[in-house]
């Protein structure tokens, strides 16, 4: 019993390309019938191409030394992102009592301001440069 190009694609789930070239290498051998199409012989197409069980073979496993690393990686990121938001709060309380420095520095200034200029209210005309001459 023979399969064609095609059945032996599927039978060994590869694509009809790779098992054509597989032939043409000459690592897979397949004589030509009568109307040229290849026949190529289960036993021969399993050598080249074996058959895998589905439930093992597409399902890696992993081995404990594999989880221990994954392990040992999320415990190391959990102290870096820990670290990170230790560093964010600290900046955040930094940043508020910077503004309310500032806030206390700017109405101190404001009170300044205040102290130096002149806070008279209308106490006597505006004289002149001989206003003097005519209150005396």
């Amino acid at each position: 019993m023979t399969m064609t190009l095609n059945e032996a694609a599927k039978s060994c789930r590869k694509a009809k390309g790779t098992v054509l070239k597989a032939i043409k290498d000459g690592r897979l051998s397949a004589p030509k019938d009568a109307q040229g199409r290849y026949e190529i012989d289960p036993s021969e197409l399993h050598r080249v191409f074996p058959l895998t069980t589905t439930d093992q073979s597409e399902k890696p496993t992993l081995t404990t030394t594999t989880d221990h690393e994954n392990r040992i990686e999320i415990e190391r990121l959990r102290a870096e992102l820990k670290a990170a938001n230790t560093l964010s709060e600290n900046m955040a309380e930094t940043v508020a009592d910077l503004r309310e420095r500032l806030d206390r520095e700017g109405e101190e200034r404001r009170q300044l301001t205040a102290m130096l200029t002149d806070q008279r209210t209308g106490q006597g005309a505006k004289r002149g440069l001989f206003g003097f001459l005519r209150s005396a």
